[in-house]
């Protein structure tokens, strides 16, 4: 089955209002000169249209967790609803748990802003291997690495995004470590032909160079 083919399968197995897209917005972009990553251009789009776009092939909505009004403001013009995290400056997860908390969705397609070159396809893949296996969530791991800020996670993680706030562990390891999730690996996506770029993210410079010359192909 090719990446077109799965995506379409999935979409129409899944009901699409049931699965919300989230991009996680609100980070500092220290390594990038405090530069706000989701606005930075990718061929004829910015970073986080990309990622919406192709949210919108699988999601009833997409929303953007912010940091402040200022980000909030500027995704505006791009017809991108934001929520702002009630807990800014504390990381990834305080953001999750922000679109956890005000999803109606029974799952969410979570992404960081700096992966410009997310594929439907892998999503679709990881809602069909969370379903059949009957976790929380699941997650890629390329090369021996998870990526949680790439992955899919039902709305009943709430909770125990909830407790490790409370208890003071800002960190999705310390999260994933408190719910079921599976581990989907790189062979499952080569099998269906998705690009492992999907789970590439831009923290640097030279990142930011070397995702504009893979744009242009894409």
């Amino acid at each position: 089955m090719n990446e077109a083919a799965l995506a379409t399968d999935a979409g129409g197995r899944k009901k699409i209002d049931q699965l919300g897209g989230v991009i996680l917005a609100g980070g500092q972009s220290r390594r990038m000169g405090g530069m706000m990553k989701a606005l930075l251009p990718i061929g004829e789009q910015f970073m986080i249209e990309r990622i919406r776009d192709k949210m919108r092939l699988l999601c009833g909505s997409v929303t953007a967790i912010v940091a402040s009004e200022e980000q909030a403001k500027l995704l505006s013009r791009l017809k991108l609803p934001s929520l702002l995290d009630t807990s800014p400056g504390q990381g990834p997860l305080a953001a999750l748990h922000t679109a956890l908390e005000y999803s109606r969705d029974s799952a969410l397609w979570v992404s960081a802003c700096d992966m410009p070159f997310v594929s439907e396809a892998a999503a679709a893949c990881l809602i069909d291997r969370m379903e059949a296996s009957g976790s929380m969530a699941a997650v890629p791991e390329i090369n021996g690495q998870l990526h949680p800020l790439q992955a899919v996670y039902r709305g009943g993680c709430l909770e125990q995004a909830e407790r490790c706030l409370q208890d003071g562990d800002y960190s999705m390891k310390g999260f994933l470590k408190r719910i079921t999730y599976v581990r989907v690996t790189e062979e499952t996506f080569r099998t269906f032909g998705i690009a492992l770029s999907f789970v590439d993210n831009i923290n640097t410079p030279e990142q930011y160079q070397e995702a504009l010359r893979i744009g242009k192909g894409v």
